[in-house]
């Protein structure tokens, strides 16, 4: 309505200049620096998104890229890049309750949300939500690595729960955003019980719930249930929520996420990590890497005594007919266990020139 306006003033003074009236030319001026005040221009390439002002305060109503027109002095437009943001977090070095260091690589995909653009300039655009991201998730991945409940227990717990850790970053990153589900058993332990082929307890979920850990499980769940359904028929039984937080964590795991986090003002698309992995030059990587250097060694003396036991025979038999002692001298000393020497004797009586041979045994290490 306000550029039909505009359009009509411009039109009156063209006319009127048309007929031969200067005074024309002031509606016709004045019409063009509104028609040229009114108009912006919001980029398409990268993607961009409009945000209303009305006296220089914002307003919730997005405009979409291409040229725009607002009321001149009155109104303007905020212009957000809304393309999708890549994040590599820096590798984060936790400890397990057995004290190993770990290193855990995250990596992020997130996109502003047109319907929260003033949360998301609120939280510092670009670089405020990457900040935040990952202050939460590095405290939480710290967290999770220490917990005695829903954390794992050992460095050989942690290497083998990469899902379990994108699924507690995902809850801690969403918020309540990410839906409840309605069971007091920790949300790792009921995704291992609901697994497909189901995943064996894990020995702290044994020691918490006992030997039958899987049959006290399901009578809590049972009942759980039961009592959920009491309150509310709304509640979605435990292994429904179980299997849309399970699709919901695949999906963002993917990059296909389409969670909402309206506090940041974006949309998470994806979250995940890498392979946990043994910190290097840590003590346990270090004992690790002797443990595998000792383990070739012996696997190598193995095959190489073996290779000895082999030429020993060959030496036995046709044509050398050599003693087992000469077979395993010959041998230790082509693998330089032993040395042999032959000294020229010469001047002995009644041998005139003579030669003789010394040999001398002499142990060599390598």
């Amino acid at each position: 309505m306000i550029l039909l306006i505009n359009l009509l003033i411009i039109g009156l003074g063209l006319f009127w200049f048309m007929s031969t009236n200067a005074w024309g030319l002031i509606p016709l001026g004045f019409g063009l620096i509104l028609l040229a005040l009114g108009i912006k221009f919001i980029p398409a390439d990268p993607p961009h998104k409009g945000i209303m002002t009305r006296f220089g305060k914002r307003t919730n109503v997005p405009k979409d890229e291409g040229l725009r027109y607002v009321i001149p002095l009155i109104d303007g437009i905020i212009p957000v890049n809304v393309k999708k943001k890549n994040y590599d977090l820096p590798t984060e070095t936790v400890r397990t309750p057995d004290l190993a260091e770990l290193e855990i690589p995250i990596s992020l995909t997130w996109t502003p949300h047109e319907d929260y653009l003033i949360e998301y300039l609120n939280s510092g655009g670009e670089e405020g939500v990457n900040n935040i991201l990952s202050d939460v998730v590095r405290e939480r991945v710290r967290g999770w690595a220490m917990n005695h409940q829903e954390g794992p227990q050992t460095f050989k717990e942690a290497l083998g729960a990469k899902e379990d850790a994108v699924e507690i970053l995902i809850k801690a990153v969403s918020g309540k955003e990410i839906g409840r589900i309605p069971s007091r058993i920790p949300t790792t332990t009921l995704f291992h019980y609901f697994n497909e082929p189901q995943i064996p307890p894990t020995e702290k979920e044994e020691e918490i719930y006992g030997k039958n850990c899987w049959k006290k499980i399901k009578k809590i769940i049972d009942s759980e249930d039961k009592e959920n359904k009491e309150k509310d028929e709304e509640i979605p039984f435990i292994k429904e929520a179980i299997d849309t937080r399970r699709e919901q964590v695949k999906e963002i795991q993917r990059g296909n996420g389409v969670q909402v986090i309206s506090k940041l003002g974006i949309t998470l698309n994806r979250l995940n990590i890498g392979d946990i992995a043994i910190k290097k030059g840590s003590l346990l990587d270090q004992a690790a890497e002797k443990e595998i250097k000792e383990e070739s060694e012996k696997a190598a003396e193995t095959v190489e005594l073996k290779h000895v036991g082999v030429r020993i025979a060959e030496l036995m038999g046709e044509p050398w007919n050599y003693t087992k002692e000469q077979a395993r001298d010959i041998v230790q000393t082509e693998r330089d266990k032993v040395t042999k020497k032959i000294y020229d004797v010469q001047g002995l009586k009644g041998l005139g020139k003579g030669i003789g041979e010394v040999i001398g045994e002499t142990l060599k290490r390598r």
